[in-house]
């Protein structure tokens, strides 16, 4: 996992400590304060917006990117607001994605935000600097002159780099020169049926130059499969999260025996009797002298001794690098892809709370507790069993089988930012002391993390 996860390890190559954010901002994005429609905030709500997500997976089932909005609930209920309303929670979904869209990581992945026309008419609070973001539009309701200052906004993100793309919905196929233009075109697939959708997507595909077509809406894996025979390039809905039959793919790891080393650093055993249990798994061995002796942990010497290795790393941080390799798969399909992101960024997404709110600064616990809370999926076993043969601090044992306090109730917001649903999102940041831009903020960022890590192990 070499640079991503040596960084988070807490090295560089001269051995000095790193950040514990990666993020690269820039000071020049206009601050919340000084835009007109943040100053309208507690009357619109966007305080108290939390933003969703959903992966956009490529054909050959690798996570392109991800979909950002905001929870279904709140966009249900601005269509029926006024134009100024709509702009002032889109303004506040731009301000917590503040982090992509002012990255300067170049492999960062595609970030999709959907905006309504009249948000471009109004400067955009942010310096764009990631030209991996794409603004998705649906201009099928505007009038003519309407249609010509949107294309002129577009063709301004154009002029900077920006991508943007187009959603067709079932009354407006077609978007005329708005779509001819466009880098994606986005059709809802749930609102048609198979052969309309077959007639669609070859109609569209016959003239749609280079633009990429993304499936969105995906319900199921059956779904999945006629979008992937009718040409589409990416797809996103809640299949991708969908787990049902899914049995996990086993690893060339041995997940026990990492287990039973973790076990053996939590007991304190020494280095020299890790490294001999380790000597009997030549992959663990060899992904463990790989990563040591790769370019971004810079030794000055070569490192081919197990024990060595392990005292250059440190016995916290070989328990985290560790941990990190239960999420090794034999085979990556999407639905291996995914749970591992998630789990990633529900770990991280803890981990960097600690401290704020009512969180207490027990960064370890916070992250251990994340990162161990899908292990039944991975392990397809009941939990019980699978701590059963882990070795944790009680704390996160207890909190992982639903004891309460700080760890579970960090865990179970989480996990409602995951499912989207707005009064658990609420209630859950409330007893944990924090607003929606910070738990919005902090994902993102967790987010962004997790794609360094999965694009080395993907």
């Amino acid at each position: 996992m070499f640079e991503s996860i040596q960084r988070w390890l807490g090295f560089e190559k001269n051995g000095a400590a790193m950040p514990q954010h990666p993020i690269s901002t820039t000071d020049s994005a206009e601050p919340l304060g000084e835009s007109p429609l943040a100053k309208s905030k507690t009357e619109s709500g966007v305080t108290h917006s939390f933003i969703c997500r959903d992966v956009v997976l490529s054909r050959v089932e690798h996570i392109e990117g991800h979909v950002f909005s905001l929870d279904q609930k709140l966009q249900t209920r601005m269509q029926s607001k006024s134009e100024s309303i709509q702009q002032a929670y889109e303004h506040g979904l731009l301000i917590n994605l503040k982090p992509i869209f002012t990255s300067t990581n170049a492999g960062q992945s595609l970030a999709f935000i959907h905006l309504h026309p009249a948000t471009l008419k109004a400067p955009l609070p942010y310096t764009f600097l990631n030209k991996n973001v794409v603004v998705m539009v649906t201009p099928c309701t505007l009038e003519f002159a309407e249609r010509a200052e949107l294309k002129s906004a577009l063709g301004q993100l154009k002029e900077i780099g920006i991508k943007y793309g187009v959603t067709l919905d079932k009354q407006h196929p077609e978007q005329g020169e708005i779509q001819a233009d466009a880098d994606f075109i986005e059709i809802e697939s749930h609102h048609f049926d198979g052969v309309q959708l077959k007639a669609l997507s070859r109609k569209v595909g016959l003239t749609r130059g280079n633009s990429k077509l993304i499936a969105s809406g995906v319900e199921n894996s059956d779904d999945f499969n006629l979008c992937f025979q009718c040409g589409f390039d990416y797809f996103t809905g809640p299949f991708a999260s969908n787990r049902k039959n899914w049995q996990p793919e086993k690893s060339d790891i041995n997940r026990l025996r990492v287990f039973e080393i973790l076990n053996m650093i939590r007991a304190g055993e020494e280095f020299d009797a890790i490294a001999g249990t380790l000597r009997t798994e030549p992959v663990l061995t060899f992904k463990l002298l790989r990563y040591i002796n790769s370019p971004s942990v810079g030794l000055q010497q070569k490192i081919i001794d197990i024990g060595q290795a392990l005292v250059v790393l440190g016995r916290e941080n070989f328990h985290r690098w560790l941990s990190l390799m239960l999420f090794d798969f034999k085979k990556l399909g999407y639905h291996e892809r995914v749970l591992s992101e998630q789990v990633l960024v529900r770990a991280r997404f803890m981990e960097m709370l600690a401290g704020r709110g009512n969180v207490p600064a027990e960064p370890d616990q916070l992250f251990m507790t994340g990162l161990f809370s899908m292990l039944d999926l991975i392990m397809n076993q009941p939990l019980d069993e699978v701590l059963e043969q882990v070795s944790l601090p009680e704390p996160v044992s207890e909190a992982l089988q639903g004891k309460q306090g700080y760890l579970r109730n960090t865990l179970k917001m989480a996990i409602a930012l995951e499912s989207g649903n707005t009064e658990e999102m609420v209630a859950t940041a409330t007893e944990c002391g924090l607003n929606a831009q910070e738990v919005s903020g902090t994902m993102v960022e967790a987010l962004s993390w997790a794609e360094l890590i999965m694009r080395e192990i993907s």
